[in-house]
């Protein structure tokens, strides 16, 4: 066939009639490929520059509790040194208690105050009619009542009294020196 059997071929004339100021800028595919990359780029990474803005924000939070917490572990551990010192104080000051009450518990003789038995050597009819007391003095473990009956066994019953009534450990008669209306007797007495 010939050349003018086959159909023409169309080719595209661009006519552009505007000056060239005026005129869309060539752009060639390579600058609009280039623009695209950037554009997706900036599209990826800006999400994850948010993300490592939120990332720094969290662990500039999570040192300002750490820094918080170590002040705070301080003062703990100077409360915790205060306590210590103040233990230390009341155990010393809980011995000396411990020591005086020893002192008088020993003082005591470990039973009820010295009022109290003052008060049963006295005051609850232990001593027989006729007899006195006229002197009381204390020793390490109890004290001795001098005093006068009109016979040495009166003062033996006033001692077996202390005993038994009085609960006192022990109530023994130390002497019995007769005299021309009785005698002077003196008891040993232990708490």
């Amino acid at each position: 066939m010939s050349d003018a059997t086959t159909a023409p071929a169309r080719r595209i004339i661009d006519v552009n009639l505007l000056p060239r100021e005026q005129r869309p800028a060539d752009v060639p595919p390579l600058a609009i490929a280039i623009a695209v990359a950037i554009v997706a780029g900036l599209a990826v990474l800006a999400p994850l520059a948010f993300r490592a803005h939120a990332a720094r924000d969290r662990a500039d939070a999570v040192e300002r509790r750490a820094a918080d917490a170590e002040r705070s572990l301080r003062g703990v551990e100077v409360h915790i040194a205060e306590h210590r010192g103040l233990r230390l104080q009341l155990d010393a000051v809980n011995a000396q208690l411990t020591a005086l009450r020893d002192e008088r518990a020993h003082l005591q003789g470990g039973a009820r105050p010295l009022g109290d038995d003052l008060a049963e050597l006295w005051g609850w009819g232990y001593l027989p009619a006729g007899a006195r007391i006229t002197a009381v003095s204390g020793t390490d473990r109890g004290f001795k009542v001098d005093g006068a009956a009109p016979d040495p066994l009166l003062a033996i019953a006033y001692a077996d009294a202390l005993v038994k009534q009085g609960q006192f450990a022990s109530a023994r008669m130390a002497s019995f020196t007769p005299g021309a209306t009785g005698g002077q007797f003196s008891i040993e007495v232990m708490r």
